[in-house]
Order: C-alpha cells, then structure tokens, then sequence
C-alpha cells in the first residue's frame, strides 16, 4: 500500500505521498472538497500515473526536443516517451520514483531522492529534496525543491498538480488570470518552436483574467513570466470558481508556468469521490523553467554545475470571493 502523510495546519490539510512526492489531495480552510484532482486507487501513484496526477516531474519537466541533450559539449540520447520528445524526465523519471521521508512536521515534510548518475541518461548524481508546508493562517501551500550534482547536469523541476476550485466537472468556467506579457508558440508535437510572442490580441492574453471558455486550442503551453529566476516568489498566476466562490493565487520563483488544460483526459483515472476524470476536468498550473531550454540559447538556462544549488519555490494561496 503506497503511504499516505496527512499534513494539517490551522484548518487547511494535504495529503503527501513519497510515491513520485505527489500531492494527492489539498484542502484550504473551510473548504471540504480537495481543490486539486487526487486518484481513488493509490496503487496508480507511481509508474501508472500516466497523467503526472499531483507528481514531481524531473529531472526535466516538460518536453525536450527529440531527446536530445548536449552537456557539458557531451550529446546525451534520452527516451522519446511522448513521441517526438523526451517528456518529464522519461518513463522512470522522478514522478515513478519512491522518495525518502527526512522529516515529518504536523503541518509539513520533507522528502528526498537521489537520482544515480545516467539515470534515463541523464549525467551527474542528483541529490533532490522536495518540501511541502501548509500555513493555516496564510491559507496557504509552500513547495520548495532544492537539488544539487556532482557533474554538470539540466534541471527543472514541477509539481504537477490539477486544479478544480469546484471539486468535480470541467474548469472551463474558471477565471484565469496570468503575469504573462509573452508565450511560447508550439508545433504539433507541442514543443516550442524557438519563437517568444507577445500576447497582444490573441487568445493567450490573460492578464486581466477571463473564463476559460475563451482559450486557444490546444492550450498546453509555457507563459514566460520572466528572462531568469526570482529570487522571492512574485505572483504568476490567479485561478478563480464562481460556482465554489474560492480563488487562488499562485506565486513563484520560476521563469515560465505550463498551462495546461487538461484536455487528454479521458475518463481512465477515477478521482477521490470514484468519479471518471474526464477531459477539462483539471487545469494545470505547472511553474517551471521553459521547455526545452537545453535546445535553445535565447531560453533561461537550465544547467546545474557542481558547487551549485538548484532552487525552486512556489507558493499557493487560497481565499474566498
């Protein structure tokens, strides 16, 4: 049986699993559905969690082009696993994986994996910590990851969380708002084309939020927030349900957030109520850095040298309208 930690502070709860450091459920104060999507089965966390349901993806969120990676002037081959792409560190990436447990809090924990040195091709020994704490008062969700190699390696890291403020049915009734003045075009493999645009007059325009209803289709695409990594998380992304009345801010470090609008699902994974999950039943949110940056110079890098610590942080508020 995959474990289960339950976090709780203040009225607001999470439940963590080591298997693949997945968020199976989160509940702000005072709400009693989960506002993320959770599976009914646990036993599908980990390697038959084909969605990325509440995981961390590594070592490379996203998509890289062909598999293809150069290091250190090294070409390394990773696994096409979302044909024609390498996609979320490949078919035993970090969202498979069983983390350790290094500290249980009341409100928080603290897991751990160490990722061998060509794991799915990948160069360097990566040591990785994920973290995940509740603030009942804030009403809030930090997740912090860090991540260190002994050899020069690519890393970028992503809680792939789904989010339903209602609880069940499609999103597209949701109110979306992103800090996003320019996005990254994709070809049909949804990969970048190596082009940055504005969002001036086009569908990808959400600065001053609107329904989900008007989106561009696909919508699996990076949002550039930033050319390079914040120090303190600043704000990205507000999510807002009138039918819950709850809204949520998202704040992070990271320079692009993945929007995604979960229209592949297909009614294979049952949610926490026993429910089919069915397409644009979750949106996702997934802060990061931008796909396929190994690939394209005018991309913030996403190289990791030793002596260096990868930092990743963002923050997920929550509130009533």
């Amino acid at each position: 049986m995959t474990e289960t930690i339950l976090i709780e502070s203040g009225g607001m709860s999470a439940e963590i699993l080591p298997m693949g450091a997945s968020i199976r459920a989160l509940r702000p104060v005072g709400v009693e559905h989960s506002v993320v999507l959770g599976l009914e089965d646990l036993g599908l966390y980990g390697p038959g969690n084909s969605d990325y349901f509440g995981a961390t993806v590594g070592r490379f969120a996203n998509r890289i082009g062909k598999g293809h990676l150069v290091v250190d002037g090294q070409t390394y081959d990773l696994a096409v696993n979302d044909p024609p792409n390498h996609l979320h560190g490949g078919p035993g990436g970090f969202s498979t994986r069983l983390w350790s447990v290094d500290e249980r809090r009341p409100d928080g924990v603290t897991l751990s994996y160490t990722s061998a040195d060509g794991e799915e091709h990948y160069p360097g020994t990566l040591r990785v910590t994920a973290d995940f704490q509740l603030s009942g008062d804030a009403n809030e969700l930090a997740i912090s990851y860090q991540a260190e190699s002994d050899r020069e390696t690519v890393v970028n890291l992503s809680s792939h969380l789904y989010f339903n403020l209602a609880g069940a049915g499609p999103v597209t009734s949701h109110q979306l708002g992103l800090a996003a003045n320019h996005y990254l075009p994709i070809d049909d493999g949804t990969l970048p084309d190596g082009r940055i645009l504005s969002v001036d007059d086009t569908l990808f325009d959400y600065r001053a939020g609107r329904s989900l209803d008007e989106r561009p289709q696909p919508l699996d695409h990076n949002f550039c927030l930033a050319d390079t990594k914040a120090g303190e998380p600043r704000l990205a992304a507000r999510l807002a349900s009138g039918q819950s009345r709850i809204a949520m801010e998202l704040l992070t470090t990271e320079p692009g957030l993945q929007v995604y609008d979960g229209a592949k699902l297909d009614g294979t994974f049952r949610d926490l109520a026993g429910r089919p999950i069915e397409a644009f039943w979750g949106l996702a949110l997934e802060p990061q850095g931008w796909p396929d940056a190994p690939n394209r110079a005018n991309f913030p890098s996403a190289v990791l040298r030793p002596g260096e610590t990868y930092r990743h942080r963002s923050l997920y508020r929550f509130s009533r309208l």
